[in-house]
């Protein structure tokens, strides 16, 4: 009779926290909770008022540790999450630079090595045409730093196998059908 009046609460805590409260609660805790409801009621069954509090006790702990674990698992990827957000902001704070960006810090006197340093540092890509190689070389623009630029293309993906061709920085072409015209350049199929 004792056995079943404990089964009979631990399994109406059990229902109550489920249902109700346990929402604001860690999976520790309710791990813990559960457990130990659960652990009571077999216990009661298998072995009375003694088997109750033995199986409570260690349902208890068992469903804490398992909580627990959880709980642990849920805080690593929220870490996980959130340095992923700072890196993916520190990388968007830094804007890339563009051909009047190199001239100006040429004209400023910076030394080359600075410059090809902060067009790899910021992401920046090129896609130099004659014309823009012109335009550098006469303001002053070493070749060390013009070659790094012609270095630093557009990265190219295919789609799918037809000669289709997408350049994804510094701004995507999404061509259907025709001719594709991406930055400084010309294809046919």
């Amino acid at each position: 009779m004792k056995a079943n009046k404990l089964l009979l609460t631990a399994s109406l805590l059990a229902v109550a926290c489920l249902s109700t409260g346990c929402e604001s609660m860690s999976n520790t805790g309710k791990g813990a909770l559960i457990g130990g409801g659960a652990g009571a009621g077999v216990g009661a069954l298998a072995g009375g008022g003694k088997g109750a509090l033995v199986g409570g006790l260690v349902g208890s702990v068992v469903g804490g540790v398992v909580g627990n674990d959880v709980d642990q698992q849920e805080k690593k990827r929220q870490e996980m999450r959130l340095a992923s957000a700072e890196a993916r902001a520190a990388a968007n704070q830094q804007p890339r630079m563009g051909l009047t960006d190199v001239v100006q810090m040429t004209r400023e006197g910076i030394n080359e090595t600075v410059i090809i340093n902060q067009i790899r540092s910021s992401g920046s890509s090129f896609q130099l045409s004659n014309e823009d190689i012109r335009f550098l070389t006469a303001n002053g623009v070493s070749s060390n730093v013009i070659v790094e630029m012609q270095s630093r293309r557009p990265t190219v993906r295919v789609i799918r196998e037809t000669p289709q061709v997408i350049y994804t920085q510094p701004a995507p072409v999404y061509v259907e059908q025709g001719p594709i015209i991406g930055v400084g350049g010309y294809y046919r199929r």
